[in-house]
């Protein structure tokens, strides 16, 4: 993605097909998987870190690119 944001975010519970998440601002998102980790819906549990890339201009939507060791 063009000019986005790379931060890491916490899950706080799932919805469907998306995730609840809270940035380290402590703003809250939804964030739902990119194309490469949609095989992973499964693996994303509440409490883990999440990489997320948000546009600058809504940060109200997120993307999970990765997910964070440890």
């Amino acid at each position: 993605m063009e000019n986005c944001i790379t931060t890491t975010a916490t899950i706080i519970g799932p919805y469907s097909d998306i995730f609840q998440a809270t940035l380290p601002n402590g703003k809250v998102t939804l964030a739902h998987l990119s194309r490469e980790m949609s095989g992973s819906h499964d693996r994303i549990k509440p409490g883990m870190i999440v990489r997320v890339e948000l546009t600058p201009y809504d940060f109200d939507v997120a993307r999970i690119v990765a997910i964070e060791a440890g």
